[in-house]
């Protein structure tokens, strides 16, 4: 042993001599052990809920972005399920205009976002045919109206509030084809004191059982229904869309006597 080994182990030696009793026990020992491992567990088990939280927010962050940008998560909505007894038998309600159905526009209108829509009055050039028909449009401010042209508004004749005929839309009995038009292709401009009168043209075709000597033998008992909608007005422009059941609708109305 080196002189510098020896003197270094009497230093050891002296401050251990010299050193306090220890301030804990073997008991104190497992119990801080003990306590210690409880805090890691306690935090792991936070930290998985914070990850599982930001996981859930992360995922509506990209729904949102996907469907239009929104970044607000939004928890999944249940709709609650309804015994068929509760609600009774249901009808189908079809999605077009079809012989034979009821017209009953969940929302109809002659006027929306200042433009109004009007029959002149029918007129009839002869018995085996439809009348003549003719809408005129006026408005509250000028507005340049895009449309479809006036030969593809849509036109139904109806008998006690039945459809009976009309087109260019018109399905026969039990058809639930969808239907459609093009909706661009005709402008006109109307305002205060400017108002806009369309010829629709001819609207001939009836349902099965229904003739136009029929029709006109008691005009009385029929009605004709002019459909346009929905309207959008923007900066002074307004579009009507393709008339469909169920969704907000300009109507116009007249008798065919």
């Amino acid at each position: 042993m080196q002189p510098r080994d020896a003197s270094l182990r009497d230093e050891l030696t002296a401050a251990a001599a010299g050193a306090a009793p220890p301030g804990f026990t073997a008991e104190t020992l497992v119990g801080r052990v003990r306590r210690r491992r409880r805090r890691r567990a306690v935090v792991r088990a936070v930290a998985g809920v914070a990850a599982v939280v930001l996981a859930v927010a992360a995922a509506g962050i990209v729904r949102g972005a996907r469907d239009g940008g929104t970044t607000v998560a939004e928890p999944p909505i249940t709709k609650p399920s309804i015994p068929a007894s509760a609600t009774g038998p249901q009808l189908p309600v079809p999605e077009v205009f079809m012989c034979g159905q009821p017209l009953v526009p969940a929302d109809a209108a002659g006027t929306r976002s200042g433009l109004t829509m009007a029959l002149d009055p029918v007129r009839r050039t002869a018995t085996g045919t439809g009348p003549d028909l003719t809408v005129t449009f006026t408005a509250t401010a000028a507005l340049h109206v895009v449309s479809s042209p006036p030969r593809l508004f849509e036109v139904l004749y109806l008998k006690d509030g039945v459809i009976v005929g009309g087109g260019p839309m018109l399905n026969q009995p039990g058809d639930t084809t969808a239907q459609g038009l093009d909706l661009i292709g005709y402008t006109f401009d109307v305002g205060p004191g400017q108002p806009a009168s369309l010829e629709l043209g001819p609207r001939v075709t009836l349902c099965p059982a229904a003739t136009w000597p029929q029709v006109w033998a008691s005009p009385q008992s029929y009605e004709v229904v002019v459909l346009q909608g929905p309207v959008e007005t923007i900066a002074g422009q307004t579009s009507l869309g393709v008339p469909s059941p169920g969704v907000p609708l300009l109507i116009a109305r007249a008798s065919l006597a």
